[in-house]
This record gives structure tokens, sequence and C-alpha cells, in this order.
């Protein structure tokens, strides 16, 4: 009897240390994504010196979300992020013309990872 309450119990520990994983990555990205969106609005109207706080402030999120995400999330999926969060500020600073597809490929894989770890039944069990 004390092996199958231990057994459930680890079993309810495991679901529900899967479906907190999911809710972060969901939230995470999510925010990310939010602050995308406030990036690209600064480059879209203004000059690219204007984009220089959204720019940290993405930058700052990414870094907090990533150290997390490299445990809960196929490592694979992270660094494709990071490389492309990494060439954002060389690209800023230099004024180059691959930003905005630089940005929409970020988008792209944030999206999918968002998508990939939607908080259901499938992704729990």
């Amino acid at each position: 009897m004390n092996r199958v309450r231990l057994g459930i119990a680890i079993l309810l520990v495991l679901v529900l240390i899967s479906g907190g994983t999911v809710w972060y990555v969901h939230q995470q990205t999510t925010r990310l994504l939010a602050q995308l969106d406030v990036l690209e609005d600064a480059i879209d109207n203004g000059p690219l010196e204007a984009a220089e706080e959204p720019f940290a402030e993405f930058e700052r999120q990414w870094e907090k979300t990533e150290v997390l995400l490299n445990i809960m999330v196929w490592r694979e999926r992270v660094s494709e992020i990071d490389v492309s969060v990494s060439h954002l500020d060389p690209m800023r600073v230099s004024d180059c013309d691959e930003l905005r597809s630089e940005m929409k490929e970020l988008r792209m894989r944030l999206v999918h990872l968002h998508d990939f770890e939607m908080p259901s039944w499938k992704n729990i069990l």
C-alpha cells in the first residue's frame, strides 16, 4: 500500500513539474515576444538610437530567461534563439540592412518555442 502511495506521489510531482515547466516557457516567450514588438516599433518609428533602451531591455530579459530555458527546453532551440539575439546589437549599431530580417527570424523562433511548449495535456504527460 505504501508503494502505491509513493508511486502516485512521484507521478503527481512529475506532472506538476512538467506543468510548471510548460507554464514558465509559455509565460517567458510571451514576455519576450511583447518586448520584441516594442523593439520593432522603436526601430520602425524613429532613429536607431531611440531603440537603444528597448534593445537593452530585450537583451536583459533574454539573459535571465535563457538560463532556465536551457534546463527546461531542448538546448538546440535555445541556442538558435541566442544566436539571433547576439546578432541584433551589432546590426543595430552598424545600421545593417539585415536587422529586420534577423528580427523576423528571431520572432519566428520564439513563436515556434511558444507554440511547441503550449500548455496542453500532450506536453504535460
